[in-house]
């Protein structure tokens, strides 16, 4: 249960919640143009230098969400029951699930490049480890001019143009598009009233534009809240922390989602990539206070994996 955005207000904006049941020791990691990333079935020559969060087995860092010294942004979401993986294809670029962040990103500065490149990739099945199989994921693209979502399926692997710049988790991105549509009234100003012209109806709110805004945590409503929050939110200097409300607005508290074997899901982790500086900010569940790591402030001619774990506990300011 993730949410991702592609911000291009003033700044190119991207991040997203990382949602899960369980923390894997997340860690935000920078890999420079000269640390040696292999791929299972194919190499990769190009080697822009990448940050993101990830979980970092055997000095393999397994994205999560990250970006490229470009701009060019990725996230993987849940994509459950409707991920399809292949077997590897001859005459097909193949290539992991788990490796597909870095290695488009290590290759492409835009999405255009990307896209090209994608037209060839076979996704694989291949698990990492015996312990960590392959988890079905679509994935967001973002770049300074536009977005798209990467779906895999049993149908092949489909691509849309993302004008919402925006994704949750499963059911397929064109079943959200159009789900928007029932949608399209809300607004951020109170409305007149066309229920009755016999009647005057006085708003005893602000905020009533906004009534049948979907307020659950399922990926549709998600979604929802987030195209909302994204197209009205205002633009002041905070730029960060205005994307921060934003993905707030679909932040999941401990409890309120369980799995079917009782455990809690939460939003580990709420990040927001400024993909124009290299900049990688977050907040975790146990510390709201902002975070951030600069790609630009390591050497990124280096052979060496740099990496910063995210867990920290609830920090409190007393003030008397």
């Amino acid at each position: 249960m993730c949410t991702a955005i592609s911000d291009i207000k003033g700044t190119h904006l991207f991040g997203r919640t990382l949602d899960l049941d369980c923390s894997y020791g997340e860690s935000v990691a920078i890999v420079p143009r000269g640390y040696e990333l292999s791929f299972l079935h194919e190499q990769v020559i190009p080697s822009h230098a990448i940050i993101g969060a990830c979980h970092i087995s055997n000095g393999v860092p397994l994205f999560y969400d990250a970006t490229n010294e470009h701009g060019l942004c990725m996230a993987g979401l849940n994509f459950p029951k409707l991920a399809s993986y292949n077997e590897v294809k001859a005459g097909q670029i193949n290539v992991a699930s788990f490796e597909l962040i870095p290695f488009i990103l290590r290759q492409c500065r835009s999405c255009k490049s990307a896209i090209s490149l994608l037209k060839r990739i076979n996704i694989t099945n291949d698990a990492f480890s015996s312990e960590l199989k392959p988890t079905p994921l679509h994935w967001l693209m973002a770049d300074t001019e536009c977005a798209y979502v990467i779906e895999p399926t049993n149908e092949g692997l489909k691509i849309y143009e993302n004008p919402l710049r925006v994704l949750t988790n499963a059911p397929e991105f064109s079943y959200h598009l159009a789900n928007v549509c029932n949608y399209k009234s809300l607004s951020s100003y109170d409305k007149d009233s066309t229920l009755s012209n016999s009647l005057e109806l006085q708003s005893y709110s602000n905020g009533m534009g906004a009534i049948g805004l979907p307020g659950d945590f399922s990926s549709a409503s998600r979604f929802i809240r987030a195209v909302f929050a994204r197209e009205h939110a205002s633009f002041d200097s905070d730029e960060i922390g205005r994307f921060f409300s934003i993905l707030n607005t679909v932040f999941i508290p401990l409890g309120c989602v369980k799995t079917d074997t009782g455990r809690d899901f939460c939003s580990i982790y709420v990040s927001c990539i400024n993909a124009e500086s290299g900049s990688y900010y977050f907040s975790t569940y146990g510390s709201k206070r902002i975070q951030c790591v600069r790609m630009n402030d390591v050497n990124l001619n280096s052979s060496e994996l740099f990496s910063y774990n995210m867990s920290k506990c609830s920090e409190y300011k007393f003030l008397n």
